[in-house]
């Protein structure tokens, strides 16, 4: 962030791109510096000069989970943004499914890399938000869901396999009954892993493998670093 984000010999203008903003900073007394998740460029960080002012074109659009199309300009790693439109609609997200749609947002700010399109996974936000939108889905399948949907953009999806996996505190590998059990292990079965690539959450404990299986998964890839989301949940949940 040392670099002026507006400074660019160089001007590139990209076209329209569907759009959500998945946070946003203050820049200078006017501006706001906005990250987004986009259909065709994935994450791209852009200024919004004069976002603040009263009478800014911006004013009122640049919020979470509703669905927008911008435009902007830029070869350096930081954007100048020229335009907003709202899509129309929106998702009404309410009380802990908030909590989720932001723990959704946080992944996508500290596992995707700028730049990388994932159209797939832009699909896949999309049906998550509108999942949490909806009081009666359940909210903890569409997480799992999109937890799985996420690991495997990345590339760190579980094997198609008739036998057993397990993760070993850093990556997945095949079990072996040579491999010496630890507190970090967890075992995946072949039928477990079946039934997580078919999205069969029938059973609580599939769910509840789940669960347990992709924060191990995400702690790792996410680095050192706790999720501000999940840290904030925990600590509401013990008042």
């Amino acid at each position: 962030m040392a670099e002026n984000p507006v400074k660019t010999k160089e001007r590139r203008v990209n076209e329209d791109d569907a759009a959500f903003v998945l946070q946003s900073w203050n820049w200078k007394e006017t501006s706001l510096l906005v990250e987004f998740f986009t259909l065709k460029h994935g994450k791209v960080l852009a200024v919004a000069r004069g976002a603040k002012r009263p009478g800014s074109h911006f004013r009122g659009l640049l919020t979470p989970f509703s669905p927008l199309k911008i435009g902007f300009s830029g070869t350096n790693e930081v954007k100048n943004l020229l335009r907003v439109q709202w899509l129309g609609g929106f998702f009404p997200i309410e009380g802990d499914a908030l909590f989720s749609a932001f723990y959704v947002n946080e992944l996508l700010i500290r596992l995707l890399a700028r730049e990388d399109e994932m159209s797939d996974l832009f699909a896949s936000y999309v049906r998550v938000l509108e999942k949490l939108a909806d009081s009666d889905a359940n909210h903890e399948v569409a997480l799992r869901i999109f937890e799985l949907e996420l690991m495997e953009r990345l590339g760190y999806g579980l094997p198609v396999t008739g036998e057993p996996w397990y993760w070993d505190g850093a990556e997945l590998k095949p079990w072996s009954r040579d491999v010496v059990q630890t507190d970090r292990y967890i075992v995946i079965s072949a039928e477990m892993i079946e039934k997580l690539h078919n999205r069969d959450f029938r059973s609580k404990d599939t769910l509840s493998f789940a669960k347990q299986l992709m924060r191990r998964m995400i702690s790792h890839y996410a680095g050192e670093k706790p999720l501000n989301t999940r840290r904030i949940f925990e600590e509401l949940k013990k008042l």
